[in-house]
């Protein structure tokens, strides 16, 4: 059998563009008023988006419920640690009065799988929901998510979607673009294109695929507003602006001239096959456009979208 050899050079520029995990895929006080009513619960808070949320709510006065892998110092009310199919967790999700559903993976880790990260997790929140007290679930799929896509991550995303919609319950999907953090906290998305001291910035790709990335700050709100409101349904969720993905390079980097390294495209799929941080599917979302149409997000949840040069300067 004849062996395919991947030049060590690409296969060093691809480590340099792997985003540090975030997504949850686990399975097995202030003085402010809120208008939130009740308790929320939230799966996967410990990654980029729980984070922010949790710290929102906390700011505005509402009760949290954290569910993550592993015991983390966030800024929840209670914390339910393990397994999203364990029975704790489920008696967390059933008290609760909203539940947004955030664990799922990109980039599923060690034993992980896409069917594990985004289904089964689906699968143990709408479970938990049928005797539950809740009305309302948020959750955050991926723009391009389909149940008859190629790529596993949009595929299962898709499942998951549907999964939460037989729960009986109202469901919000946010299907988002790329997700950007501030400079002072990037996020995945934004620290795998930011150029280190001395080097350029590795883009799977010509860098000529479209992208509208969403600030962080904006997600956050949505579904904030959304626990109070607007009509269940898909939305797409992504920026006022459309860039090439060079161009949010040079934007997130704050220089015109940062170098920037291309991995061919057939490159860039040669290691999703045999390199494990880079699976196949996250290598083809990347090199997709990231982009949808906001419109209905924004009439809906009354939301205000950050142009990226605003946060970015």
């Amino acid at each position: 059998m004849n062996r395919i050899l991947v030049p060590l050079k690409e296969k060093a520029q691809a480590q340099e563009l792997i985003p540090p995990a975030q997504e949850d895929a686990c399975r097995e006080g202030t003085s402010m008023r809120t208008d939130i009513a009740g308790t929320v619960a939230i799966t996967g808070a410990d990654g980029q988006v729980g984070r922010a949320l949790l710290q929102r709510l906390k700011d505005v006065g509402a009760q949290t419920i954290a569910l993550t892998c592993k015991t983390t110092d966030i800024p929840a009310n209670h914390l339910v640690s393990g397994p999203l199919n364990s029975s704790v967790a489920a008696a967390a999700i059933k008290e609760a009065d909203s539940v947004v559903h955030l664990a799922g993976a990109l980039r599923p880790i060690g034993k992980n799988s896409y069917q594990a990260a985004n289904v089964e997790t689906a699968e143990a929140v709408a479970s938990a929901l049928k005797d539950g007290k809740a009305k309302r679930v948020l959750f955050l799929s991926y723009v391009g998510a389909r149940e008859g896509s190629k790529n596993l991550y949009l595929r299962t995303k898709a499942m998951a979607e549907r999964i939460l919609a037989a729960s009986g319950k109202e469901v919000v999907v946010f299907r988002c673009a790329h997700i950007i953090g501030s400079p002072e906290a990037p996020g995945p998305t934004a620290l795998a294109m930011l150029a280190k001291p001395g080097k350029g910035v590795s883009v799977l790709g010509d860098g000529r695929q479209i992208v509208a990335p969403i600030y962080l700050g904006d997600v956050v709100s949505a579904l904030q507003t959304a626990m109070k409101g607007g009509s269940p349904g898909i939305y797409d969720l992504t920026g006022p602006a459309q860039m090439s993905m060079d161009e949010l390079v040079r934007l997130l980097n704050r220089n015109p001239r940062v170098p920037i390294t291309h991995l061919p495209e057939w490159v860039a799929r040669l290691l999703g096959v045999f390199l494990p941080a880079l699976p196949g599917p996250m290598v083809d979302v990347l090199l997709r456009d990231s982009v949808g149409d906001p419109s209905r997000a924004v009439a809906m949840f009354g939301l205000k979208l950050t142009p990226r040069q605003t946060i970015w300067k």
